[in-house]
């Protein structure tokens, strides 16, 4: 389904993703300018993968951040991976993988999804504690894991196609970390405390405080 693109040096995938049709994949070997949520940088190690999925431009883009971390969720199974809303998987606690969701101002007909995973190194300086898969005792390479979450995320978006979204949210909860604990979200304008309460119907996150009972579509989540 997905053409495969491999470039040894790019600044970003996503920014060079920009450039072409729906249905390609890019892959670099080494990123020097990448990016997370929220603009924040990406350590970009070298060893660890670095691509971005290029989809037509979807109805509710936002779907296609729960596609994407349940196919790194999948791909990273035997691991017993968590995945904390709205998109960052983790091992034992620790960011693996994070996911970044972009569209080209100049070409509204398609929709760039990257994803950096941990494989031979991780960042010691981030917002969250991270892991790689060599410290989770996996000898492996960027490509090996590359193609398998291509045909996972081939898999989840053929039954996206076919089911919805509610199918998707229902597997992304089986993987879902913090439901019915105590988590803080970090917004732009403000800091909240309270019960992670699953999600909504669309994927926001259902926080219960003392005060009352918010829906998120953006934050930062800790684990408390």
């Amino acid at each position: 389904m997905f053409k495969y693109h491999y470039f040894e040096t790019l600044d970003s995938t996503n920014d060079t993703a920009k450039s072409f049709p729906p249905f390609s994949v890019i892959h670099a070997g080494r990123q020097t300018k990448g990016r997370g949520r929220m603009g924040r940088s990406w350590f970009s190690l070298d060893g660890n993968l670095f691509m971005s999925i290029v989809v037509p431009q979807p109805a509710v883009p936002s779907d296609y951040s729960f596609l994407a971390s349940l196919s790194v969720a999948l791909t990273l199974a035997p691991l017993s991976p968590r995945i904390k809303w709205p998109n960052d998987v983790l091992i034992n606690g620790k960011k693996i993988s994070g996911i970044l969701l972009e569209t080209a101002p100049e070409q509204s007909d398609k929709l760039i999804i990257g994803i950096g995973i941990n494989i031979t190194a991780c960042p010691d300086q981030t917002l969250y504690p991270t892991t790689c898969l060599k410290d989770c005792g996996v000898d492996t390479n960027a490509k090996v894991i590359l193609d398998k979450v291509l045909q996972n995320f081939e898999d989840v978006l053929t039954s996206y196609q076919k089911s919805g979204f509610k199918e998707i949210r229902r597997k992304w909860l089986e993987f879902a970390t913090g439901i019915g604990q105590t988590i803080h979200v970090r917004l732009p304008n403000k800091e909240l405390t309270g019960i992670f309460n699953g999600l909504d119907e669309k994927g926001a996150l259902l926080l219960t405080t003392p005060e009352k009972e918010y829906v998120l579509t953006a934050g930062d989540v800790f684990m408390i």
